[in-house]
């Protein structure tokens, strides 16, 4: 029975490949092309690219693990399919093959050795704020202009706004971190109701992709250009971070719901709050309702819902 299992999963990963590799002769990534317009010193320098791998982010763990971290820093880990993404409190990423990006990112902290457990953590909370910011740049250069990041790191956009990005960190304990992002890109997710992607927000907005992002090819343009975001901000101090995740924060001023277990389970614990801000280590300030004292909130502890019915778009 086990050997059936088994030879029943190779044989559809098989024809995923198939499919992608068919699906996609005229929107291959271009790893050429990637490499031609990458600014960077570090990240994405060394790319590895599979058409199916179970997760990007184990890939990446494994590197690091094999080669050391700092060797592996900057390595990006890319799939056109993944048969077990990762997502945000064990939940799984699934996405339509050859259409968007999924990949992972290893990211070694500057000197962990002699580094304090305070400064190693304040370092991991900045790479946790930054990647966030790195998409909603990224996508900007390709024509996306009201990506706002939903905390902790989703990144949503839209006129009613819908998920567009999810970024997971895992810290190994010692000396790697590995960083990984799903971006909505070329899939059609117009009839969507809680997703939604590059290509169908430009449709929204009758508009097109920049003319650099066009030459290159969209996904080419936008992992580029997180690279490049990304490399900038962690080179920022952790305030200069967290200020330039505000400017780009979709929760302040709204209702949420606070879930302890999930979205789909109550659990008496939960509550109606107002969002505040953010403090120094990136956490949640809100005002429970009904209550004047301000609490701040775990992403490892809570989910939330936000409520947009007094929401507004920014200029």
């Amino acid at each position: 029975k086990y050997a059936r299992k088994t030879l029943l999963y190779m044989h559809v990963e098989t024809l995923k490949a198939l499919v992608c590799w068919c699906s996609s002769m005229s929107r291959a990534f271009d790893q050429q092309g990637f490499t031609r317009i990458l600014q960077t010193r570090a990240l994405g320098q060394r790319l590895q690219h599979f058409d199916v791998t179970t997760s990007t982010m184990a890939v990446a763990d494994d590197l690091a693990r094999k080669e050391g971290a700092a060797a592996a820093h900057g390595t990006v880990v890319i799939a056109e399919s993944q048969s077990a993404g990762i997502g945000r409190r064990g939940r799984s990423w699934d996405s339509e093959a050859c259409c968007n990006l999924l990949f992972s990112l290893v990211w070694a902290p500057v000197s962990t050795e002699g580094l304090s457990p305070a400064l190693l953590i304040r370092q991991l909370v900045q790479l946790n704020l930054a990647a966030p910011i790195a998409v909603v740049g990224a996508c900007a250069a390709v024509g996306v202009g009201d990506a706002r990041i939903k905390w902790p790191n989703d990144v949503w956009a839209g006129t009613i706004p819908k998920k567009l990005s999810g970024v997971l960190v895992n810290f190994n304990g010692k000396d790697a971190a590995v960083l990984g992002v799903g971006i909505n890109v070329l899939q059609d997710m117009a009839d969507h109701p809680s997703a939604t992607s590059v290509t169908t927000l430009l449709q929204e907005q009758q508009t097109s992709l920049t003319d650099g992002a066009a030459e290159v090819g969209a996904r080419e343009a936008i992992l580029a250009r997180f690279c490049y975001e990304l490399e900038r901000l962690m080179a920022l101090s952790n305030e200069e971070v967290i200020n330039e995740y505000l400017q780009h924060d979709l929760l302040t001023g709204l209702s949420i719901r606070v879930h302890h277990r999930s979205r789909d389970e109550d659990d008496p614990r939960d509550f109606e709050a107002l969002v505040i801000g953010l403090n120094q280590d990136g956490m949640l300030r809100v005002r429970p309702a009904g209550m004047l004292e301000e609490r701040v909130l775990s992403a490892e502890e809570i989910s939330i819902s936000p409520k947009f019915k007094e929401w507004k778009p920014r200029a």
